[in-house]
């Protein structure tokens, strides 16, 4: 084998390792904190949910790739605390469902960034319980409380690619099955 040869093998296998470290579910975290708007009896959030910087697993996710599962989360998605709604039950959470806050009613992607729109519910009893909270830290709270929206799903490709401007070797998240965000505090 030539030097060239062995050289494209070892990258070959750095890249295996990098994409390897992408976990099979994506979180996206550390942007800015929800906008609460009162609109007639609905309560809703806007948020940036996204952007193409690097994030806390050190990938990329592609805002193409949210803005063709769009209309998956639109329909099935939900908004929660932590997401624990979507790993409470192999966790062994007790009542995970409870942590369910609100659904997505409208996503926007514009120059790279995903935007969305939530309901929060609202309602007494338990089940309400936990969005009438993350509802109260946003509008009764001075300053308001800070949450962190985190857009959870499965990841369905991703790759290695070069970025441009440091020249150093990235994990990109090119299509996903987005079913979540959850606001998290940190």
């Amino acid at each position: 084998m030539t030097i060239s040869g062995m050289e494209n093998e070892q990258q070959m296998k750095s890249d295996e390792l990098l994409l390897a470290a992408v976990p099979a579910m994506i979180s996206v975290t550390d942007l800015f904190k929800a906008i609460p708007a009162q609109e007639g009896d609905s309560r809703f959030v806007y948020m940036e949910a996204s952007n193409e910087s690097l994030d806390q697993q050190g990938e990329v996710v592609l805002a193409k790739a949210l803005e063709a599962s769009a209309d998956y989360y639109l329909r099935f998605g939900n908004v929660d605390l932590d997401h624990i709604s979507q790993i409470g039950a192999k966790a062994g959470i007790p009542n995970y469902e409870m942590f369910e806050i609100g659904r997505p009613v409208d996503v926007k992607v514009r120059d790279g960034v995903t935007f969305v729109k939530a309901q929060i519910y609202s309602g007494s009893g338990a089940t309400a319980e936990k969005a009438n909270m993350f509802w109260d830290s946003l509008t009764n709270l001075n300053p308001p409380a800070r949450w962190y929206p985190s857009v959870g799903g499965a990841v369905l490709e991703k790759a290695v690619v070069i970025d441009p401007e440091t020249k150093a070797r990235k994990a990109v998240i090119k299509k996903v099955r987005w079913s979540n965000i959850g606001f998290s505090k940190t």
